[in-house]
């Protein structure tokens, strides 16, 4: 339990009756279902205004009577329409002895440990069989039969196991989305063993859409887990090589355009000056693509490439500078030659051989940005 959250739970020892007939929270939490959302210094909508709040935002719920949610507000109480308000969790107790902890909200899901009598846990969601819960720092599962609470019905409902198993899944892939990457898990938990780490721009077939993990299949067979917020769900075909190389076509088409500007150290403006970096950056941002701004982080972006099998659009990386870290940038444009912002000889956005000297000499390794 997080310190701000048993500030929260201590703040409700001093909370009185408020009003009626009520139904207390011991250390439920919930937020504005909608945006600017009165809290009000009673249980009224003729009463002050003491504040708003908006949806993402959670407070310690105090007390439920009919329309109405006592909160604690800005160190003291406010007032908010149960029809613009939402609990997000709810304290449950444990009925019975050794009861399972489940990985996922079925009986033949692996067990993650065991809970005995009177033990607390945190509800976070529920379906018809089970309640989504806290536990250890990961999302896990327990059946409802064997949990308490006066108000954990009012949590977040979520799907059951076979509302995901029906899923019509054919026609939809995903793409690894994190800059760093995604690791993908043995089961649907932080705390699975990794099996690999997918880089960023990788494809995989889904076969199964969760709200907080999907499980996928790599080309190469493997299946496992990977976090939802880090694998951009699509459907249609799967991107193939020679789409990636039209889009990268017109990324140098966009490129060339830009050819002759000066070269400005720290410059992103394409019209007025760029360095090599800040050249690959703008025109990538121009396709919605964002890369990490110097050379030699930019390298961690994307998928590695072969030289020989570089096509339009991927990045081909440099080290000019006589040591070992990557110090020059560009964008290939096919036909082995590249677009870059150089202070050299030719100076400012030019086009240069793949086989020059310098860059035959230089060049390290590339990377595909584009999917």
């Amino acid at each position: 339990m997080t310190i701000s959250k048993l500030m929260k739970q201590v703040c409700l020892t001093s909370t009185v009756a408020l009003f009626g007939t009520t139904a207390v929270f011991a250390a439920d939490m919930g937020q504005a279902s909608g945006t600017n959302v009165n809290v009000r210094a009673e249980a009224s909508s003729d009463a002050e205004v003491l504040g708003k709040i908006d949806k993402g935002s959670e407070y310690a719920v105090l007390e439920k009577s009919g329309g109405w949610v006592a909160i604690s507000f800005e160190g003291g109480t406010g007032y908010v329409s149960a029809d613009y308000f939402e609990i997000t969790e709810a304290e449950g107790t444990i009925n019975g002895s050794d009861i399972n902890v489940r990985r996922k909200a079925t009986t033949s899901a692996d067990s993650l440990g065991k809970l005995s009598d009177g033990a607390s846990v945190t509800v976070t969601g529920r379906n018809d069989e089970w309640y989504r819960i806290s536990y250890d720092g990961a999302t896990a599962y327990v059946n409802k039969n064997y949990v308490s609470g006066e108000n954990l019905s009012l949590v977040p409902k979520i799907a059951n196991e076979k509302e995901e198993k029906e899923q019509n899944l054919d026609s939809v892939f995903g793409v690894v989305t994190s800059s760093d990457g995604v690791k993908l898990r043995k089961e649907a938990s932080t705390i699975s063993k990794v099996l690999t780490v997918l880089p960023y721009g990788t494809e995989v077939d889904v076969d199964r859409i969760g709200s907080e993990w999907i499980r996928i299949v790599t080309d190469g067979g493997q299946k496992g887990y990977v976090s939802a917020d880090y694998l951009a769900v699509r459907e249609g075909e799967r991107t193939s090589r020679g789409s990636a190389s039209s889009r990268g076509a017109e990324v140098v088409a966009y490129a060339k355009q830009f050819i002759g500007t000066p070269y400005v150290w720290g410059g992103t403006n394409l019209n007025k000056g760029v360095d090599c970096s800040g050249f690959v950056y703008a025109v990538m941002k121009n396709f919605g693509v964002s890369l990490n701004r110097s050379s030699y982080t930019m390298v961690d972006n994307g998928v590695e490439v072969s030289r020989s099998e570089l096509i339009a659009g991927d990045l081909v990386f440099f080290n000019s500078g006589g040591n070992s870290r990557i110090s020059h940038v560009g964008i290939y444009m096919g036909d082995g030659t590249y677009i870059h912002s150089t202070d050299g000889a030719a100076y400012g956005v030019t086009v240069t051989s793949m086989n020059s000297g310098y860059s035959a000499n230089t060049y390290v390794t590339a990377r595909r940005v584009l999917r």
